[in-house]
């Protein structure tokens, strides 16, 4: 406990050892994939190169390579009759724009007449650009749309603007809801995700159709402005313009490639991180051969891989070992639908990523604290649930509004079932050992007096479990507590070895946390003049304590699997609990 009191002043501070006065800062603007800074603009047609990438086509790739069935969507809506936007038998937001324009002095919002388009065009053309956001043109109607357009330039007519002007409407609301609050309810994926984004009302979206003199503007202020979703979606354009510049190179093959290796393998592998922008672009590719298809394994390329590493979640050794040339040779278009996917992820919480807060990103197996400026202040290792379903950490929002130290522990009765009892049933002084009392009914009995031999799951259901506060209690010396209906918290742990793993999924669904007391001098250091010496007295009375904080922080247990990092890193994690997979399957059907 003698580092209680070395709270980190920032996240990399963190990581590397380093004070935040000797950190580098990035520049203004500044974008990276990898080691080097990006200071370049998108110098790309949108609009060609968004036709020549399908959304359906990049979500069935990712799911493919998951091991999900083969499925396109289609990439345009054929209508039951020509020139008609289909709907559904109850649209809500084809009622709310005939509510709309049931008032006679309903403004036109898009066809102000036969040669008035240019609100029209530039909605389409936003429609067409939609990928840009991880969202689907046909979701949009959008071939249906052009068609109408075209229809109507050919031959104007009252009756035609109208059911023209009604179309984009609709199509308008949908796809401003989409930027609002996400393509997909996340409530209906898993059991385990219990988020619910921000909703705007169908009319105010026509309100504000109707009051904007710039559709781009309009448009604009209507997608997340997060720095998050914005960094995200500025890497998927990035992405996007690499495919159709051919993508990354080819694949590297495994064999040859230890430090100090001369080889054709090595310059394919020195080839893919320039790509990717982990090794920055150099005259030759060794610095030992002129030849550019041979290359050497040297100091500069285990650092590149180093990088690599990092921002993927790997033990950053330098070596491109198996797990390394996995991620390596992951293809373009599967991080590309990765990345989307994660913008449908931001969508969902773009209300809740500012300001002070906690958030715990279980792929990344880590927690960071944030100021109320919104600067990261703390981070820290975690572990998560199993992967077993019913052991994964949740997906919520919630409040943290006290700390406990000494806690006890009641054991859940799933594992007073599953592991309490077989353990008894192998070693009878297993409750002593652990420091363990037994209830039946509430009240207190002698484990010995019980038949552990004879007792079943079901007859254990009246049992109870307490772990007293002290050495090896499950949750160390302190919990932070969110109370929430998924009995999830944040706690200490005896395992500190754990927390060595790149992957950290062992938990029972509650999330342990490597240094806990730094987390808590930060908290208390709000409201206390010397948290150090009060979390220690309070510990040295072995009793549990209750210490509530003055201001509760709000905190989020959320699912990124891709995201740029505060220094402008691209960053990519496994899917540890497929839920990638399950989003993907969802975005496909609504595209």
């Amino acid at each position: 406990m003698s580092d209680m009191n070395a709270v980190p002043k920032t996240v990399f501070a963190a990581r590397i050892g380093k004070s935040a006065d000797t950190m580098p800062t990035s520049p203004q603007d500044a974008f990276r994939f990898g080691g080097q800074y990006r200071r370049d603009g998108f110098h790309f047609g949108l609009l060609r190169m968004v036709r020549r990438i399908s959304l359906s086509r990049i979500l069935a790739v990712s799911c493919a390579l998951a091991g999900a069935p083969a499925y396109a969507a289609p990439d345009k809506v054929i209508p039951a009759v020509a020139g008609e936007v289909q709907q559904s038998a109850y649209d809500p937001l084809a009622a709310a724009f005939d509510l709309f324009a049931s008032d006679p002095n309903a403004p036109k919002l898009w066809v102000r007449g036969q040669d008035d388009l240019d609100r029209a065009k530039a909605l389409l053309d936003r429609f067409a650009a939609a990928p840009g956001h991880g969202l689907s043109p046909s979701r949009y109607d959008l071939e249906t749309l052009r068609g109408m357009m075209e229809a109507f330039e050919a031959s104007p007519g009252f009756e035609a603007a109208q059911k023209f002007e009604r179309a984009l409407s609709i199509a308008y609301m949908r796809y401003a809801t989409d930027l609002v609050s996400g393509m997909v309810d996340p409530e209906s994926l898993e059991a385990r995700i219990h988020v619910d984004p921000s909703r705007i009302n169908p009319v105010r979206l026509l309100n504000r159709a109707a009051e904007a003199e710039d559709v781009e503007a309009l448009l604009d202020d209507l997608a997340p402005s997060n720095i998050r979703y914005r960094n995200l979606r500025a890497a998927v354009l990035r992405m996007m313009d690499q495919v159709n510049r051919g993508g990354w190179g080819e694949a590297v093959e495994p064999g040859g490639l230890t430090p100090g290796a001369v080889s054709a393998n090595v310059a394919r592998l020195r080839r893919r991180l320039m790509a990717m922008g982990d090794l920055a672009p150099e005259p030759d590719l060794s610095g030992v051969t002129s030849d550019p298809d041979i290359a050497a394994y040297d100091e500069r390329l285990m650092g590149a891989v180093a990088s690599f590493q990092q921002r993927h979640g790997l033990t950053a050794d330098g070596i491109a070992g198996p797990a390394t040339l996995r991620a390596l040779n992951a293809p373009l278009g599967m991080r590309l639908a990765q990345a989307m996917l994660n913008l449908e992820r931001l969508r969902w919480r773009q209300d809740r990523m500012s300001g002070r807060r906690i958030e715990v990103n279980q792929p990344d197996f880590r927690m960071t604290v944030y100021d109320d400026a919104s600067a990261p202040v703390h981070d820290a290792r975690v572990v998560i649930g199993k992967s077993e379903r019913r052991l994964q950490t949740p997906e919520f929002n919630d409040h943290m509004s006290y700390i406990v130290l000494n806690p006890t522990w009641t054991v859940p009765r799933s594992i007073i079932r599953r592991e309490i009892l077989p353990d008894m049933q192998k070693d009878p002084t297993f409750l002593e050992r652990n420091n363990m009392i037994l209830l039946r009914g509430g009240k207190k009995i002698d484990p010995a007096t019980v038949d552990w031999k004879a007792e079943t799951r079901e007859s254990v259901s009246d049992m109870g479990v307490v772990q007293r506060p002290g050495k090896g209690n499950a949750l160390g010396n302190v919990k932070f507590m969110f109370p929430n209906g998924y009995n999830v918290y944040l706690h200490d742990t005896p395992s500190k070895h754990l927390f060595a793993s790149d992957t950290r999924a062992y938990s029972h669904g509650c999330v342990r946390v490597e240094r806990p007391f730094a987390l808590a001098w930060l908290l208390l250091s709000e409201q206390t003049d010397d948290p150090g010496t009060m979390i220690e007295e309070t510990l040295a009375t072995g009793k549990e304590t209750n210490v509530p904080l003055e201001r509760p922080i709000p905190i989020s247990l959320l699912y990124l699997t891709a995201w740029v990092d505060e220094a402008g890193i691209l960053n990519f994690r496994e899917d540890v609990y497929k839920r990638d997979e399950i989003l993907a399957r969802a975005l496909r059907a609504n595209s």
